[in-house]
């Protein structure tokens, strides 16, 4: 009986090992806008968490930190992303110009001839 259970052991570590390396790894697209709130919300906790008895300990003492500090680790991450999505959006190619907003003037400064106007 010993025997078959040592085998049945073996099988099911080699099956197990095996299916640890035969995972795919799959890349999951997020937009802009689930990237900003991941940031957003990366290392700051939720607001039921901070209100119990040992999130107002924290809020009082900063062990481990304080909440300030996680609101402005999350504005730097914020920040960073917003970096990286303008670096991506002008290496494209050509710069992005848009048409100027229908106003009750007859030009706009970018179509001004006089360039001492703009400065």
């Amino acid at each position: 009986m010993s025997i078959k259970f040592t085998k049945l052991c073996k099988i099911l570590a080699i099956g197990t090992i095996a299916s640890l390396f035969s995972m795919e790894a799959k890349a999951e697209e997020v937009s802009l806008s689930q990237a900003f709130e991941a940031a957003y919300y990366k290392n700051g906790e939720n607001a039921f968490r901070q209100s119990g008895i040992l999130g107002q300990i924290n809020t009082i003492i900063g062990i481990p930190k304080f909440p300030e500090q996680d609101i402005a680790a999350d504005g730097k991450e914020v920040h960073k992303l917003y970096e990286l999505g303008l670096k991506l959006q002008t290496s494209t190619g050509e710069p992005l110009i848009t048409r100027d907003l229908d106003n009750p003037y007859d030009t706009s400064l970018r179509e001004n001839s006089n360039p001492g106007l703009i400065e």
